[in-house]
């Protein structure tokens, strides 16, 4: 017999985890636990791996035993055994959504795009969740089904979350099907979302060559380099928990992406610190390290850390941006400007840094320049927050309420930084100036809100004393 056959044992709570239904009395026949030993593992995992491969052992049923130790040999690239591990711990769970989507991971990872795209499918079945839909987009464009992935990654990118990725797989499927056209700006947003992507730069200068445009295709190509392989990053919580086992220094670098953006800026230098301590030569780590050290207010590490990665690879558009950012808090809009220019001409489609440096040419007294790029930042992200919100103030000035209303609107619905106050007050006079004086109210109540919550005392005192304004 090549596996263990579980029989139906007095418990119904039992027969419900190993049968795929009880009433027939169907019993299923599972793989054997794979023989891996701890010596299998890099010294640092050997203990977690030996205490994970006893509990399988001496619990061959419980699907989290197997399940853990299906992780662990994931995370170190077994995954032939991960598999079997996996298939275990989803039919002894009954199905969680946890073994399914894993294994179909796993699937992907060995080259069995046909399993896993089913794997998927199942995982869907039990939970949305937006890295399998992708997944599963991915492994039916392997596996030559384009119609479908087509299908599936159109639900991915309608479900929000990881746009970057959704936007590249789309676009990528979108060429492979011959419509150009409609695969540019999909790639866009996706180099746009993703500007260190270089598997995104290589598909969009693809697609501009297939559409005939093989000037923007050359400048785009130009900037691939040698990570014409670099997809955009999924936000994976489920994955996270196993590449957190393997702990090298992608693990750590991705570790203090997700702590900056969370605001922790001081857990984010350490993660980026680790990624070093593992890859000294690791520039992106001194990228990111330019930029979490320069919110710290340490502008002598961030230059430290600049210089060690232009030694590097100077053709990283965050290095570039996040530097402009230091010279602008030091008050150095000209350095800033440099800057932004150079991330520009690593990506020419960069949201961040058009709107960055239209920041620092208002500061240098040209709005007419500065305008023209936050409209480029606005035409690569439309949701992007500091263009929109420029436009919007400088849409007022001009004496154009209802357009700064519509830039001001849309800079509502992107990703929070603190500036919302700012935005719903300005809004509350592009309403009042359009005649619309309840929403104006209205707009003005809730930045006062936000303004007293958040501590900002001179505009809470500006905003009181314009809805005062109101009844008179």
């Amino acid at each position: 017999m090549t596996g263990v056959l579980w029989h139906r044992v007095g418990s119904i709570g039992v027969c419900a985890l190993v049968l795929t239904g009880c009433s027939g009395g169907i019993e299923r026949e599972l793989p054997a636990i794979p023989a891996v030993a701890a010596e299998d593992f890099p010294r640092p995992a050997r203990d977690t791996a030996e205490r994970r491969i006893r509990a399988a052992t001496e619990n061959p049923t419980d699907p989290w035993a197997n399940g853990d130790l299906a992780m662990i040999l994931h995370a170190h690239e077994q995954v032939e055994a991960a598999v079997t591990l996996y298939r275990r711990a989803e039919a002894l769970s009954g199905g969680e959504f946890r073994w399914t989507y894993l294994l179909g991971v796993a699937q992907q990872q060995g080259g069995s795009n046909q399993e896993a795209s089913e794997s998927f499918r199942r995982a869907l079945a039990k939970r949305r969740y937006g890295p399998a839909g992708i997944r599963l987009g991915e492994t039916l464009a392997a596996a030559q089904r384009l119609d479908e992935a087509r299908n599936a990654l159109h639900e991915a990118l309608d479900s929000g979350g990881n746009q970057a990725a959704a936007a590249y797989g789309l676009g990528r499927v979108l060429l492979d099907l011959g419509d150009a056209s409609a695969a540019i700006p999909l790639l866009e947003r996706a180099v746009s979302l993703a500007p260190d992507s270089g598997a995104a730069r290589y598909a969009l200068g693809s697609a501009l060559r297939a559409a005939g445009d093989e000037d923007a295709a050359e400048r785009i190509l130009r900037t691939v380099g040698g990570a014409d392989d670099t997809k955009p990053a999924l936000d994976d919580p489920v994955l996270a928990r196993v590449r957190e086992l393997a702990a090298d220094e992608h693990h750590f670098l991705n570790l203090g992406k997700s702590l900056e953006a969370k605001g922790a800026v001081a857990d984010a230098i350490a993660a980026y610190e680790r990624a070093l301590a593992i890859n000294p030569r690791m520039a992106s780590a001194h990228a990111n390290l330019v930029g979490a050290y320069g919110r710290m207010g340490d502008a002598a590490k961030a230059e430290v850390h600049y210089n060690a990665a232009r030694s590097i690879d100077s053709s990283i558009e965050e290095l570039h941006n996040n530097w402009g950012v230091l010279q602008a808090a030091r008050l150095d809009p000209a350095a800033a400007a440099a800057a932004f220019r150079q991330a520009l001409a690593i990506n020419p489609q960069s949201a961040k840094a058009h709107a960055n440096l239209g920041v620092a040419l208002t500061e240098l007294g040209d709005p007419r320049e500065a305008a023209r790029h936050f409209r480029e930042a606005v035409a690569s992200d439309p949701t992007n927050r500091s263009a929109r919100m420029n436009l919007g103030t400088m849409a007022l000035a001009a004496d154009h309420p209802a357009e700064a209303a519509e830039h001001l609107e849309a800079a509502l619905g992107a990703d929070g930084d603190g500036s919302e106050p700012f935005i719903r007050y300005t809004l509350g006079h592009a309403y009042l100036q359009t005649g619309r004086v309840d929403e104006a109210r209205r707009s003005m109540d809730e930045a006062l809100r936000l303004a007293t919550t958040n501590g900002m005392e001179d505009l809470a005192t500006r905003i009181r004393q314009d809805i005062g304004s109101f009844s008179q």
